[in-house]
């Protein structure tokens, strides 16, 4: 006779239950264990999971909480769904022979620049067209990381010394970090391309403080390469085991200059850039000495100055 009888989405909808407690013979749920574990922190998968296997999971914990067996209604906290990846503008299949044999590409440019382009290839949520010729790109990334870790050993000096690039590092941890938390991977690694490219903007050399932040930033994307890159930075392996995400001073994300819009009479005339913090004396002098307000100002005077530091000047003429 057929004892399997209920869809394997079904079958599979109390897994996440079972997986704390399975050194236990006599229970299927451990109390103790469930409590401390349970309930899961974060769940991803694809449509056919947000579809059924969410459904029916959602249903079996309801069920088990009703009869006392577990202490929370919902399986999980959160949910997010990851998108789906194409090939060259049509959905992946074996009929139409574009299936990408991730074993070709590893073999081709290694595990690292693999991983790197599928993150890189679009919002996780929504997926992304993946391309031949599009890791290319991944890969000479990873290349000139290597190459800045290599040049910034060779230098061994330590350090803040260009205040732009300290800057430059503390606003990419701070978008990282965010980026990170909300699966926003290939922002992340747009950002860390942004920070390489100020590392080694006119030919410079990062010191070591500079360069050890972005290898630790590394690690969720590159994990073999960062794991390496770590070690020849002197530090103690592993980077996972001995190495701290990095933190931002929020006091040192400011820029020592701001642009500002510049109108006369509340029509907006120019831009100007001023100093942060730059005084309503400043910003007036630095107004008037642009072409384009003094045309509009012309011979009127000055009846009224509206400045807000940082943000907004307004010349009431008449």
């Amino acid at each position: 006779r057929e004892t399997d009888v209920s869809d394997t989405f079904l079958d599979s909808s109390w897994y996440f239950l079972r997986y704390p407690s399975t050194d236990f013979d006599d229970r299927p749920i451990d109390p103790e264990r469930t409590a401390r574990w349970l309930p899961v922190d974060t769940y991803i998968g694809g449509e056919e999971h947000a579809v059924l296997h969410l459904l029916y999971s959602r249903f079996i914990t309801m069920a088990l909480h009703d009869l006392g067996h577990v202490p929370f209604e919902e399986p999980y906290i959160r949910f997010r769904k990851h998108g789906l990846i194409i090939r060259e503008g049509a959905k992946m299949s074996k009929t139409k022979g574009n299936v990408v044999n991730p074993d070709e590409y590893i073999d081709r440019y290694g595990a690292d620049a693999f991983r790197t382009y599928l993150m890189f290839l679009g919002p996780y949520q929504e997926g992304g067209d993946f391309r031949d010729s599009g890791i290319v790109g991944p890969q000479r990334f990873l290349s000139r990381v290597v190459d800045a870790v290599e040049a910034a050993v060779a230098k061994g000096s330590g350090g803040f010394p260009d205040r732009d690039v300290e800057r430059a590092v503390h606003q990419t941890i701070q978008q990282a970090t965010e980026d990170f938390a909300s699966l926003s991977f290939n922002t992340a690694i747009a950002a860390l391309m942004e920070l390489l490219n100020a590392l080694r903007a006119a030919g410079r050399v990062p010191t070591l403080d500079e360069i050890r932040p972005l290898v630790i930033m590394l690690g969720p994307i590159a994990p073999h390469l960062a794991e390496e890159l770590w070690e020849l930075l002197g530090e103690e392996p592993s980077l996972f085991e001995n190495g701290s995400w990095p933190t931002f001073d929020p006091a040192k994300l400011a820029t020592d200059t701001v642009e500002i819009p510049v109108q006369v009479n509340g029509k907006l005339r120019a831009t100007i850039a001023l100093e942060t913090g730059a005084s309503e004396e400043e910003a007036k002098t630095a107004a008037l000495a642009d072409e384009s307000v003094m045309r509009h100002v012309g011979e009127a005077s000055i009846r009224k100055t509206i400045y807000v530091p940082d943000r907004l000047l307004n010349l009431v003429v008449g």
